[in-house]
């Protein structure tokens, strides 16, 4: 389906969802905004939802507040400053809702979309060493070049986010615009005012509908703050920003506010709480958006996964995505009591629930934010826009089936997959054809080379056992290593003999025997004790050897045998080449 708007914008909807309407385009839309700086509300008490767009516009321009009823935009209203947030909420039940708009550390609020109050966020203290380097240098006790060295170095210590704008400021300025950046701010008075990051609102009370406003800044305080006096409420410190901010309950009886921030941690401020404790959870990638469902709090990070955790933190379902995932939006329709989470892609929305993928839109063009809610009177209603600043309306089905479901992790069925398997060359059909032929003469070829192969591992055994000059297990019950050092050049020589145990138990009973040619070599100690070997332990035993005859230059092969005083057989056999002997030295 090819949709087309009034400037002749079209796009096409790949996939069409039974749970949806046909997409309805915006005219006149023109919308260029984070997701931030969109809500949908009621702005004149008639029962009739608009939708609400803080315009960022381009370079400080252009920068508006406009708002579209149905399929056209109704009215609009220039802001002062680059809005970072909004906020449509209710502050006094005879008179009509308000807007909030978060730029830089203020709010300003809009009641029937004319500027009605500006409520600025209290600041911070000024850090001690920053405020007297600043008097320093205004009254000339300081130099002005050394005052960036003193920013600078206090930057380092602290961060730069805690410090004053006019010394955030001082550090990008380049070297040859110092001084006139002196001559401008040098002698005016520090305020460490804090930077709005997020807006959100929380009910007050269940017995009337108004609301509190709750904002995130710069220096990691999350402030609540009276809709109806404005007044600051409470705070609650944070060790980094927060960028998200989700509430549940209402502010007089109990409630949970769950932040994220940018250090991809969540935590969870409940009442009477000032500072944030240990976080809920913590993320290794970073976390693109947030959502309450239910008492679940669902969340998209950046390894291509959207997971679902209970307030407790604990991680109830992972789905894993084939691609990125932009944004997250929840969507609750009353009437049928359901309750599920859209998930926006580069060109596609999906629907999951802690179970399964219930749906999927596909667009052709990339889209830019999503916003679910009441528009117009209708209770279900999907606003898209697109990157190109087009925008349209989609509305949930009354009838919609979610009979059809999907995985969310789903698998191929093992009959679907498709083995690689090679073509038939003629190599392969010459050599069928000679195996069917002459299988009786294979087979007997082939237990001819495995009876010869047996008795050649059989032989190789027996030599290494005779010559071979490392140590031969005998006994496969007794795990027992034995390695054998020759020190001297002879004709004395000193055997150092190691003995592991990689049994489970202690052995007991052991004897080692150096057995060798009588007429070559005599032995001090020939039959050495061994009391005891522990499991992995290494023990060490020493004995002299003389050589008899070194005139003749011979090499002669001793064995070392650990023997059980029970058994016949020995444990381990060792076999030593010795070196050549020397002369004696007279």
């Amino acid at each position: 389906m090819v949709i087309q708007d009034k400037n002749n914008r079209s796009w096409k909807v790949m996939e069409s969802s039974s749970k949806w309407t046909s997409p309805v385009s915006l005219q006149g839309a023109e919308v260029h905004c984070s997701k931030s700086c969109v809500a949908l509300g009621d702005l004149f008490s008639d029962g009739d939802s608009k939708l609400i767009v803080a315009h960022g516009g381009q370079r400080g321009m252009n920068m508006r507040l406009k708002v579209f009823k149905g399929v056209s935009q109704m009215t609009e209203s220039s802001l002062a400053d680059q809005p970072i947030a909004i906020a449509h909420f209710i502050n006094e039940l005879s008179s009509l809702p308000s807007v909030a708009v978060a730029a830089g550390s203020s709010l300003l609020i809009y009641k029937n979309l004319k500027p009605f109050y500006k409520f600025t966020v209290p600041s911070s203290e000024v850090n001690g060493v920053e405020k007297q380097a600043w008097q320093a240098a205004a009254s000339g006790q300081l130099p002005q070049e050394n005052l960036y060295t003193v920013i600078q170095n206090l930057a380092e210590e602290v961060s730069s986010a805690s410090l004053t704008s006019a010394s955030q400021t001082l550090l990008l300025v380049q070297p040859n615009e110092r001084r006139a950046f002196f001559d401008k701010y040098l002698n005016k008075p520090l305020t460490n005012s804090a930077a709005i990051t997020c807006l959100t609102k929380m009910e007050k009370s269940t017995a009337e509908v108004i609301d509190v406003l709750l904002i995130g800044t710069e220096h990691g305080k999350l402030h609540v703050v009276d809709s109806q006096a404005f007044t600051h409420l409470t705070s609650c410190s944070f060790p980094s920003p927060p960028v998200q901010i989700v509430t549940y309950g209402s502010y007089d009886v109990d409630y949970r506010v769950f932040v994220l921030t940018r250090d991809a941690m969540i935590y969870a401020v409940k009442r009477t709480q000032t500072s944030c404790g240990r976080p809920l959870v913590v993320s290794t990638c970073p976390i693109l958006s947030m959502v309450r469902m239910k008492k679940l709090l669902v969340t998209a990070s950046s390894d291509n996964t959207v997971n679902f955790y209970n307030f407790k933190g604990k991680k109830i379902t992972e789905v894993r995505c084939d691609k990125k995932p932009i944004m997250l939006e929840n969507f609750e329709y009353t009437q049928k009591q359901f309750t599920a989470v859209l998930v926006m892609f580069e060109q596609e929305i999906r629907m999951y629930n802690e179970n399964y993928l219930l749906d999927v839109l596909k667009f052709d063009k990339p889209l830019s934010w999503i916003k679910y809610g009441h528009y117009g009177r209708e209770e279900g209603a999907l606003v898209i826009c697109f990157k190109d600043g087009s925008v349209c309306v989609r509305m949930f089905r009354r009838k919609a089936n979610f009979d059809e479901k999907r995985d969310l992790n789903p698998h191929p069925a093992t009959h679907t997959l498709k083995l690689a398997i090679p073509k038939k060359t003629k190599l392969f059909i010459d050599q069928s054809v000679r195996e069917r032929d002459h299988g009786d003469r294979i087979n007997q070829t082939y237990q001819k080379d495995l009876f010869l192969l047996r008795c050649r591992v059989a032989e190789s055994y027996a030599e290494v056992s005779t010559t071979a000059s490392s140590s031969v297990a005998a006994d496969g019950q007794l795990p027992v290593d034995i390695t054998v050092d020759v020190h001297g050049f002879g004709p004395v020589f000193r055997l150092i003999i190691y003995v592991v145990s990689n049994a489970k138990a202690d052995v007991f009973g052991l004897w080692l025997s150096i057995m060798s040619d009588p007429a070559m070599y005599t032995i001090e100690e020939p039959l050495i004790p061994v009391s005891l070997l522990a499991p992995s332990h290494k023990y060490s035993f020493t004995t002299l050897l003389n050589c008899v005859d070194p005139e003749k230059a011979t090499q002669e092969e001793l064995r070392v045998l650990l023997i059980h005083e029970k058994k016949q057989a020995p444990i381990v056999t060792a076999v030593v080449k010795m070196p050549i002997s020397e002369m004696p030295v007279d």
